[in-house]
């Protein structure tokens, strides 16, 4: 093979290959859309006169025949843009108990899963969307009993209360509540999502008693007779992925080649 050859050959191969390197590290996506979808899944009651309606859909209800009804919803959210990378939080859908006083003799929720899918759609730059992501919160709610005392004396008569079975690996923040993080990989940066639901904090020992919960449970409390909002807000954040040690070493003997080849042509020269 011709000297010169040669050298084009190894250029050929060593320049791509260091052009590939460069472009792998892909622009950050700073804009997000964003598309947030909630149901109710296996849900339980407590037995009783009546039922509850509504599994796999976004609302549950209870109550007993044309009496007043209590229930538990969550609104969806979507919007073409506006989750900024490393910037503040977005609201998510509004999580909402209607309270009512229901006869004692009445069946009521006691246990559901809340099951949340995000959709994440890149807006800045503009790319197609990724794969739909679902979360599971395995929750328990405690219709109390309005006579005697009151374990939440939240409003007149006694709050209800809410628990959730699990928050492992969610951060404590400083204002008392929770926040929910998981992480996935995008096009070389690993994109981090934290989850906070309002008023969302440690219950009392006695609440967390009468929940059939652990002490030092989390969860939330409802007034009762009132219609119970709690906002859900997300936000996201972003790191560089580092490349691994295999990857790093390539690109070490691509440079390194590159070199040697201007070398051999200097001297030449």
């Amino acid at each position: 093979m011709k000297t010169s050859l040669k050298r084009t050959l190894l250029t050929s191969l060593i320049i791509p290959f260091a052009l590939g390197a460069q472009s792998a590290s892909a622009a950050l996506v700073t804009d997000w859309g964003f598309n947030v979808d909630s149901v109710f899944e296996n849900i339980s009651d407590t037995g009783g006169t009546g039922s509850v309606s509504g599994e796999g859909t976004n609302l549950l209800s209870w109550g007993v025949g044309a009496g007043p009804q209590s229930s538990v919803g969550i609104s969806s959210a979507s919007a073409p843009s506006g989750l900024i990378t490393d910037g503040g939080y977005v609201n998510g859908g509004v999580f909402t108990h209607t309270n009512n006083v229901l006869p004692a003799a009445g069946t009521a929720l006691s246990a559901f899963d809340l099951v949340s899918t995000l959709t994440l759609t890149p807006f800045s730059p503009a790319a197609p969307s990724l794969p739909a992501a679902s979360t599971t919160f395995a929750s328990f709610f405690t219709e109390t009993g309005n006579g005697g005392a009151c374990v939440e004396p939240v409003g007149a008569p006694c709050a209800d209360i809410f628990t959730i079975a699990d928050v492992s690996g969610a951060d404590l923040l400083l204002d008392g509540s929770y926040e929910f993080k998981s992480e996935f990989d995008y096009s070389g940066y690993t994109y981090s999502l934290f989850l906070n639901l309002a008023n969302l904090t440690a219950l009392g020992n006695d609440s967390c008693a009468a929940a059939g919960a652990p002490n030092g449970c989390v969860g939330l409390v409802t007034a009762e007779n009132a219609v119970n909002n709690f906002q859900t807000k997300f936000r996201i954040t972003a790191v560089e992925m580092v490349p691994e040690p295999g990857t790093l070493a390539l690109l070490g003997m691509g440079l390194a080649g590159l070199g040697l080849s201007r070398r051999r042509k200097a001297a030449k020269a």
